[in-house]
């Protein structure tokens, strides 16, 4: 036995390697094409920079269609060689021919998820910043978010009117948050948004009292009643506001509608252990935990069902790679159609995060026999 593994991984390691390259490449050719009309005239190092930034969040991705691929070359080489008969003739069941490739699976599945957890989110992030705060524009990222309400921690939301690409500032600023009916209301001419600090100029701190607004209709002393309702706290020149939202993270969330997942796997379940979150949102929270969490272990479940398809049908490379892409492409297929049901509502989250593994580990097993 320790022959056959050790000619399955000399066989697998470099195909593996050539299978990465190959699909991180074409990914990073994806994202360069679609935004093409875009980069003409931006340095070649801003490109290559951004270009980079995907690649821990592709590499997670590509995993499982890498070792799709390799499982499938390999054992289909090994089918066209007559393995499969003088597996079954020793006595040696088909599914410890694959024990070397599982424990490839396992290996990038950790891999996968140490990823997830520690570089995916951060990356991701930079995705955005760089697109919209260095490619799109020069450091004016920011103009994207204009006319939006961001959170920025202790219930407080910016709203900006406008944006000045040349000053690289923020028009018509305005921070409101309430405690209890008591609202504060700062405004602002303009402001600039460096890390976490958010500089205003020109501005004005203005509290309202909303419980004590219906006593103004029958207060003796108008006058001492309004002073109740309405106060100036203050104003002047410069102001700076702690946000707990930072710059980046204020453009990678809001400025556009696509989402490239930016929690790691711990900020995941934090998200779903919190007993204060909305039920729905508690409800999509569970389902991208789970999703973090089943993606990157695909890489052990599709190995069976693909050794055993090549075994059987890949007597040639070109069918193999055929094999390779109609398993993948299933794969995806139905662990996003199971998402997507979750989704809205129609199955559990654990049940359509986990529902293509489950369903592809037992066709596996089942093939392996």
């Amino acid at each position: 036995m320790r022959t056959l593994y050790a000619y399955v991984l000399k066989e697998s390691l470099p195909v593996l390697l050539l299978a990465l390259l190959f699909l991180t490449a074409v990914y990073l050719f994806g994202f360069f094409y679609a935004g093409a009309r875009w980069l003409e005239g931006v340095p070649l190092g801003k490109i290559a920079r951004w270009l980079s930034y995907h690649v821990p969040g592709v590499l997670v991705q590509v995993f499982p269609i890498a070792l799709v691929t390799t499982t499938v070359l390999v054992f289909g080489r090994l089918s066209a060689e007559g393995a499969q008969f003088a597996l079954l003739s020793g006595g040696i069941p088909l599914w410890r021919a694959a024990w070397p490739l599982l424990g490839i699976g396992a290996l990038l599945s950790g891999v996968a998820l140490y990823l997830q957890e520690r570089l995916v989110p951060y990356y991701n992030e930079r995705v955005r910043v760089a697109w919209w705060d260095e490619i799109h524009t020069q450091g004016a990222g920011l103009f994207r978010l204009k006319g939006l309400q961001i959170p920025i921690g202790k219930g407080r939301s910016l709203y900006f009117e406008d944006f000045d690409l040349t000053r690289k500032e923020m028009l018509g600023v305005r921070i409101t948050s309430f405690q209890g009916e008591e609202g504060t209301f700062l405004f602002a001419q303009r402001g600039s948004w460096e890390d976490q600090v958010i500089t205003l100029r020109d501005y004005r701190l203005y509290r309202i009292n909303f419980a004590e607004i219906p006593g103004l209709e029958t207060s003796g002393d108008l006058l001492a009643q309004t002073r109740k309702v309405f106060r100036v706290v203050s104003q002047g020149k410069v102001l700076e506001v702690e946000s707990d939202l930072s710059r980046a993270r204020a453009i990678a969330d809001y400025a556009d509608t696509f989402s490239f997942g930016q929690d790691s796997l711990s900020q995941a379940w934090a998200k779903v252990r919190d007993p204060f979150l909305a039920p729905w949102e508690k409800w999509r929270a569970r389902l991208e935990f789970h999703s973090k969490l089943a993606l990157p272990l695909a890489n052990l479940v599709l190995v069976l069902l693909a050794a055993a398809m090549a075994l059987r049908y890949g007597r040639s490379t070109g069918l193999a790679l055929g094999l390779s892409v109609v398993l993948a492409l299933g794969y995806y297929g139905a662990f996003f159609l199971g998402r997507s049901l979750a989704g809205i509502g129609a199955l559990p989250p654990e049940v359509g995060a986990w529902g293509a593994n489950l369903l592809f580990l037992l066709l596996g097993t089942r093939a392996l026999r």
